[in-house]
């Protein structure tokens, strides 16, 4: 039996790692964040049913000068001040308002939904057998100043480049 399975909270725990390191391998703009020492913002939807899986693995855990902390939204108008962004494949329903919302702004968008690059998001996490595997829109990161580094777009399974952005993922 696999540890990994579609929902399975091993699943979102190796996700919630994939996130803490992706956002040891983005570089934001300066104004995107604060004074030195300030958090950075891992923001989830208050109803997520896996946020417990983030909260246990990335909550308190230093990136540089700066200490991830999970933020919980409870709509839409709460995207303020967030630099990372997670939306399962339970937020389909809002995926494309929301990242409509933060398309141009500072912010690392990561999904799970076939739909998620083609709708603008930055990385999409699948599944690959029981391995959690990831693709990335790179003209989504870089309409948002966000730069991705070389090692992090090797180690994706494809990377959208140029007009094949707007044509979907897998």
């Amino acid at each position: 039996m696999s540890l990994i399975g579609q929902g399975s909270a091993a699943e979102y725990q190796v996700k919630a790692a994939f996130l803490f390191h992706f956002a040891q391998l983005v570089d934001w703009p300066p104004d995107a964040f604060g004074p030195a020492g300030q958090s950075i913002s891992l923001c989830l939807f208050d109803d997520e049913p896996e946020r417990q899986e983030f909260q246990e693995t990335v909550e308190g855990k230093s990136l540089g000068d700066r200490t991830l902390h999970v933020r919980l939204l409870h709509d839409q108008q709460d995207l303020q001040g967030c630099n990372i962004l997670f939306l399962s494949l339970d937020e389909a329903r809002r995926q494309h308002a929301v990242l409509s919302s933060t398309q141009g702004q500072p912010v690392l968008t990561i999904g799970e939904t076939d739909t998620f690059l083609k709708d603008g998001g930055m990385i999409r996490f699948h599944l690959e057998g029981d391995r959690v595997r990831f693709d990335i829109n790179l003209p989504a990161s870089e309409s948002s100043k966000l730069k991705i580094s070389s090692r992090l777009l090797l180690l994706a399974s494809q990377v959208l480049r140029g007009s094949a952005a707007g044509s979907g993922g897998r």
